[in-house]
């Protein structure tokens, strides 16, 4: 016998109990595409603000330390 724990957002405590060898395959894999789909982090919209600029990489850079700089200063 084995034991999965899930801790969920919610308030509640259940226990089931699976008797089936397979069953309890097809619970657990059904589970590592939950875990899987909601730790996958879509960083496709952030990258996309920089990409196809005219400006080169080091502009960018030197543009954006300028900017912090001068925060920093007026702060």
């Amino acid at each position: 016998m084995g034991v999965i724990t899930i801790e969920v957002p919610q308030k509640m405590k259940k226990v089931y109990r699976i008797v089936s060898e397979d069953s309890a395959r097809d619970v657990i894999n059904e589970l590592d595409k939950i875990v899987k789909r909601a730790n996958h982090v879509d960083l496709s919209a952030i990258v996309g603000l920089w990409a196809d600029r005219p400006e080169s990489v080091e502009d960018i850079a030197r543009d954006l330390r300028r900017k912090s700089n001068s925060r920093v200063k007026n702060a």
